[in-house]
């Protein structure tokens, strides 16, 4: 049976790997490896209390480990980005000696400075630069990586591991895991073999790698092959199930596919039996897989019952983050399908504080050019004003794709929207909308097939054509 590894990197295990740790601890540096591999791996090992206990006791044993109390600050910042995590970040660098720091401590402490202002286009730039002259530093080789999905930069997802592979040789740790990034990455630019051919080593070399199995679902699911999907899924499901913390994403992926097909009773079993449940944590990346099943059920004209009515419900306790776009608009179409526009009207009364105010960085950017535009159509839309919806959505989801966070899985939800009110429409020019965007997305995707779900759509707006 396989299994995540239970023995650790002590000082000598780390030294071949040129990194300096900074700690005179060996148990310090078996818990950074520790506390590294639950992140990657999306598990927790109960023998530390999980990716958190890891983390606290490797800080025990040594409060001043500056890579360890980095990684530490730059999760809080990322994942939080609160102002008791900055305010924590604030008293830590109090404490520095910045001075004595070693070229790469100086280096992380640059990054988390950035996710400290809201740059993450200036913590993905710092972490990618950092992968290049330490390609074993597995915190920047992950945090480069996942900024350039968080950001929009799709090509950093192929560039940062593609950067670092060579280093990586069989025996070594995380070999498989820079094969599965690079998979994620060479999908998403739509370099299919190459992508296949570098999920498939990932996954040879640490079947438990749940990442490597979900950029494999999203190799076949931008070729628009969802019956793949779903095979590749029923065969790795023993371990990808394992890696608790990312299951439900890939249960998204595996309801999505479903969908596709038009087995409608499979994916709503999935999103009761898995996905709901983490929804009602309240945290907004299971919220926004739950939220953007059950809008694609709607547009695909079947009936999910009330069950957007509690996602509706805790979505509205997220409507002053601005964190991410791609969240505020999951937020927006859950508010819609429910009829709630008291809490749209809240949520774009927020948007534009936000927007005039004080805060930087990529989210503002985007949420600036097009969040306003994209909520009011998705109001409109909400209240049946389908054509007027139409126009709104036409002018921004373009740039929503391309700027906003997120794979492009995820974000073809809005493209459905769009393609949803212009066949509602019926007008003309609006379906001619359609079908363009509908083209322009198998360019995206270097394919010449629309999957299941959009295929039906493009048939019913050949049939409003036939009737003009």
């Amino acid at each position: 049976m396989v299994n995540f590894r239970s023995q650790w990197r002590d000082l000598a295990g780390w030294a071949p790997y040129n990194l300096p740790l900074g700690t005179a601890s060996n148990q310090a540096a078996k818990l950074y490896d520790a506390t590294l591999d639950q992140l990657v791996y999306y598990y927790d090992d109960p023998t530390f209390g999980g990716v958190g206990g890891a983390m606290q006791r490797m800080l025990e044993e040594d409060p001043k480990f500056v890579a360890g109390n980095l990684l530490k600050h730059s999760m809080e910042l990322f994942v939080t980005d609160s102002a008791g995590a900055r305010t924590r970040f604030d008293k830590y660098c109090n404490t520095l000696d910045q001075e004595q720091l070693h070229d790469w401590e100086k280096k992380h402490l640059a990054a988390v400075r950035c996710l400290y202002h809201e740059d993450l286009v200036g913590a993905m730039n710092k972490y990618s630069e950092i992968a290049l002259k330490y390609p074993h530093d597995t915190h920047s080789v992950s945090f480069g990586y996942v900024m350039g999905l968080i950001n929009g930069h799709t090509s950093n997802l192929r560039d940062v591991p593609l950067s670092v592979v060579e280093q990586y040789k069989p025996h070594m740790p995380y070999y498989g895991l820079v094969h599965g990034k690079l998979c994620f990455g060479h999908a998403e630019m739509g370099e299919h073999e190459q992508a296949e051919r570098a999920g498939r080593i990932a996954l040879e070399a640490f079947p438990l790698d749940s990442w490597a199995v979900h950029a494999m679902a999203h190799t076949f699911e931008n070729q628009s092959k969802p019956a793949e999907v779903i095979k590749i899924l029923e065969e790795t499901s023993k371990h990808w199930t394992r890696g608790v913390n990312f299951s439900q994403h890939i249960h998204w992926h595996q309801a999505g596919a479903h969908v596709q097909l038009g087995e409608y009773e499979a994916a709503l079993t999935i999103y009761d039996t898995h996905m709901e449940k983490c929804a009602r944590a309240g945290d907004v990346f299971p919220l926004s897989d739950a939220s953007s099943l059950l809008m694609r059920l709607k547009i695909d004209g079947q009936k999910t019952g009330d069950r957007e009515k509690m996602l509706a419900e805790l979505w509205s306790k997220h409507n002053d983050e601005f964190t991410s776009l791609f969240y505020d608009g999951h937020s927006a179409f859950t508010a819609a399908m429910v009829g709630d526009t008291a809490n749209l009207d809240k949520l774009l009364d927020n948007m534009r504080e936000y927007i005039a105010g004080e805060r930087k960085g990529w989210n503002k950017l985007v949420t600036t050019k097009h969040g306003v535009l994209l909520v009011e159509g998705i109001k409109l839309m909400g209240e049946g004003d389908y054509s007027a919806a139409t126009d709104k959505l036409t002018e921004c989801i373009p740039g929503v794709i391309k700027m906003m966070h997120g794979s492009k899985a995820q974000k073809s939800v809005f493209s459905l929207i769009l393609i949803h009110c212009a066949l509602m429409s019926g007008q003309k020019e609006h379906l001619c909308i359609a079908e363009q965007h509908m083209k322009e997305l198998m360019e995206w995707n270097k394919v010449s097939t629309l999957p299941p779900l959009q295929r039906r759509l493009w048939d019913k707006i050949q049939h409003q054509h036939s009737k003009d």
